[in-house]
């Protein structure tokens, strides 16, 4: 897609991981960022793999072998880039605490104050209870409830894009004020510096590299 938007709005992130505790140094390994404006609309979406400076976990789960990353940038190659996407935008995910406290916990490893709150975001796991019926909350079953097209599994963009189709649900069903609608006033000013790493190519699985947008 074209430039991002600077439009207020949303930013769906989804991180795939080599664990799950970061109190056991597990890293991220592969992000995906999707902007939606403030009605809905996607606006723009980047994702690359990271190389986590360590062995990859759980290859069956994520899928990602060491041949996927060799190429890839850093974390602190795309830091910047991260930042400057996550900026002015509320925060939204499919298990917002996850993969909030391991983009806080990237930038953290960097010495950056990039904390998420994921209090100050939108978790579509936590809202299925108001807006979609029955259990279990996954991914995959939330989607399913929604009549949302989910394909494939574990890789960061596709998880992205099926999460930010949850959100656009959501506001479907909540009308014209979402109940979350605070969190736009919650949104923090740009910090600075900023982080370095603004010019790190990004990496897909499958895809050649690209430069970030910009």
């Amino acid at each position: 897609m074209g430039p991002m938007s600077q439009t207020p709005g949303y930013v769906v992130v989804d991180v795939e991981t080599t664990g799950f505790r970061t109190s056991e140094e597990d890293r991220i390994i592969e992000i995906g960022v999707i902007h939606l404006d403030a009605a809905g609309e996607v606006t723009g979406e980047w994702a690359t793999l990271v190389d986590p400076e360590r062995d990859l976990g759980p290859e069956h789960v994520h899928g990602i072998t060491a041949a996927h990353v060799r190429d890839a940038p850093r974390f602190t190659d795309i830091a910047g880039t991260l930042a400057a996407l996550l900026h002015g935008r509320v925060v939204a995910a499919h298990n917002l605490p996850f993969d909030a406290r391991f983009i806080s916990y990237e930038f953290g490893r960097l010495g950056i104050d990039r904390a998420l709150d994921h209090r100050h975001g939108v978790c579509t796991m936590s809202w299925a209870a108001h807006f979609l019926p029955g259990d279990p909350r996954t991914l995959a079953h939330c989607c399913a409830a929604a009549g949302i097209p989910l394909n494939g599994r574990h890789e960061a963009l596709l998880d992205a894009r099926a999460a930010a189709g949850l959100l656009r649900h959501y506001m479907r069903r909540a009308g014209p004020v979402p109940p979350w609608r605070r969190l736009f006033d919650l949104v923090p000013p740009a910090r600075t510096p900023e982080p370095p790493g603004t010019a790190a190519r990004w990496l897909r699985r499958g895809v050649p590299a690209e430069p970030p947008p910009p």
